[in-house]
């Protein structure tokens, strides 16, 4: 029994631009003038491959039974001491220098616009 795309998509569940992608990937169906017919195997490829089941097979899914969830306990807070300026020692070896990115690498870093006084500015006439 041949049938139509449109028939397959009701069967299937499937959109017509899906039908036909599946079709032509999988090179089912055959082409008669400007319509284009599958049969009950191409139809059963066809559902292989999706994961859609039949309008005619609908299973029905098993009911969960709701289950009830312990909340976690909440962490006991941690306590900490402010420091003090006494406890606070500046440790400069322990800044690592940036490394340079590619850019600054490729085309060195940018240069500090140099200051010029209004007595060294020369005028040009």
């Amino acid at each position: 029994m041949n049938l139509t795309i449109q028939q397959v998509s009701k069967l299937t569940k499937l959109s017509v631009p899906t039908l036909y992608a599946y079709a032509s990937r999988k090179k089912l169906g055959k082409r008669v003038g400007n319509k284009k017919f599958f049969t009950q195997a191409d139809v059963q490829k066809i559902l292989r491959g999706s994961k859609k089941s039949p309008a005619k097979m609908k299973e029905k899914s098993p009911i969960k039974k709701a289950t009830i969830r312990k909340r976690p306990s909440k962490p006991k807070p941690i306590e900490v001491s402010k420091p003090t300026a006494a406890s606070f020692k500046p440790t400069t070896a322990a800044v690592k220098p940036q490394k340079p990115s590619f850019w600054t690498r490729l085309f060195g870093s940018r240069k500090e616009p140099k200051k010029v006084s209004l007595m060294d500015a020369k005028t040009t006439k």
